[in-house]
This record gives structure tokens, sequence and C-alpha cells, in this order.
């Protein structure tokens, strides 16, 4: 597990690496599509931008042992969550409009006034709890809630102008420590409309390694180390095809039919985890 110092680093960092990467773009690529539905590429940067907002404020609150909603803010929930997500594509290309020819200026300003307060923050800082509209999470999580999001959209973005772009492989750990703390249960609920029971396990190969299993009950999943029990599926793939699977940038049978995962067990259960 990384430090916050180096947490706070590679924050810093990968939001330059982007910076530098976005600035070479022409205004065509800008406004290009994206992967992420809705959104051409400047708006995935607009969206990075704003959400600078919301990390800030409610990072701030959370180091000052203030956890509640924000003012305006529902309490912190999925449905809250799914609520915000719906009326997000459309904030973001309002704020890339409202941005015009600032919005790479923006960007940058608002990347630095982030790092600008995690490096204030002191270590005793980082476990406490801050408001999110999904649920309350520590201030750590957060900041790997940032990186993940720094990963996923640059895939977003590359993906479209270069067939083959793959997630930061940096953020790669920040994002796997997210997968159990926030992403499963609220973004990735495998079996969640058919109110489906059972234990997905994945094998994972490349960068973080390892084996976890995702326990649906209900509809509701969680994700924990793989034990020793028996599983309905298990999938075999390299930490970034499950990131992307987890994050909904690649179908389950996408990733079967380019060979970047295999299947074993039932295959009608195995196919809830797309959906």
């Amino acid at each position: 597990m990384s430090s916050p110092e180096q947490c706070v680093e590679l924050v810093k960092s990968e939001s330059l690496r982007i910076q530098q990467y976005l600035t070479v773009l022409s205004a065509e690529d800008m406004a290009r599509p994206s992967a992420c539905d809705a959104w051409e590429v400047r708006d995935v940067v607009a969206h990075l931008t704003g959400g600078v907002d919301l990390f800030a404020a409610n990072i701030s609150r959370g180091a000052q042992g203030d956890s509640t909603p924000p003012e305006g803010f529902p309490p912190a929930s999925v449905s809250s969550l799914m609520a915000r997500m719906e009326a997000g594509a459309q904030r973001a290309i309002s704020l890339r409009e409202s941005m015009g020819d600032q919005l790479l200026t923006t960007f940058a300003e608002r990347c630095e006034d982030l790092t600008q307060l995690l490096e204030r923050l002191a270590a005793r800082d980082w476990d406490k709890l801050c408001y999110h509209p999904a649920k309350v999470i520590s201030v750590a999580t957060y900041v790997d809630l940032r990186l993940a999001e720094l990963a996923v959209h640059e895939w977003d973005i590359r993906s479209k102008l270069d067939a083959s772009a793959q997630l930061s492989v940096q953020c790669l750990p920040a994002v796997m420590d997210l997968m159990p703390s926030f992403v499963v249960g609220t973004l990735f609920r495998p079996g969640n409309k058919q109110s489906a029971s059972g234990r997905f396990r994945f094998e994972l190969t490349g960068v973080v390694s390892g084996s976890h299993d995702i326990v649906v009950e209900n509809g509701d999943s969680h994700m924990e180390t793989a034990g020793t029990g028996s599983t309905s599926a298990t999938f075999r793939c390299d930490t970034e095809t499950f990131a992307l699977l987890a994050y909904s940038r690649i179908s389950l049978d996408k990733a079967e039919s380019e060979g970047r995962l295999t299947v074993e067990g039932d295959r009608e259960f195995a196919s809830l985890i797309s959906g």
C-alpha cells in the first residue's frame, strides 16, 4: 500500500501527464466522441475539471470532522449517486461550453488546487470520513477515486484516438484498492437487476495480480479476497480487463472474443457480470 505522500505525488504526476497529452490534441480531436457515452473528448475533460469541486469540498469538510451532506445534497446512497450520474452528462457539457477556450487552462488550475489541498493534509486526516453521494468514504478512498477517475477517463479519451490505449499502470493499484471499498456495490452491481445470488471469482494476472470474489446476495454485491468455497463462475483475465469490465468500458462478450478473458462454470450466471 502506498503512503499518503506517494498517493499525492501520483495524483500530481498523473494529472500533469494527462494535461501534457491534451495540449497536443487538435480542436478536431477534442471534439471527437469519447468512449464515455454522450461525451466528446472535451466533455470528459470538463467532467474531470468539475469533479475537483466535489472532491475538494467534501475532503475539506471531512478533514474537519464533518461527513454530513453539503447543503442541497441528499443523504449518501446508491440511488443518490445514480440520480447524480443521470444528470452528470449534461452538467459536463454545460460546464465545457461555459469554459470555452479556457477548458485546458481551467483543468490545469483545478488539478493544482486539488494537489495543494491534499499536500496540506496531515497523515491523521487520511482515515477521516467524508461525504460522497454514493456512500461515506475516507479521505484515502477519495484519493483512490481521483486516481481511478484519471485512469478511466484518460482511457475514454485515448482509446478513441489510439486503439492500443491502455489504463495507466501507475494507477491500477489504486483502482484495485477502490474496487472493494467503493466500486463494487455502487458503480458495479452484477446481477442487481435480476436480484441474483451467487459468487463470481476473478483470477487476475499482471499488475496487481490476485484472486477475488464478488459475492451477490439478492442483487446486493460486495468484493472480498477469494476463499476456498465453490463459485458459480470463474473469470481469468488481467487486471486492466477486470477494471474495464467493472467500469462498463468493455462487455463480457467483447472481452472473450478478443481473447482477453476466459470463463468457467455457469454461463448463464456468468453473463450477469455485464449487468
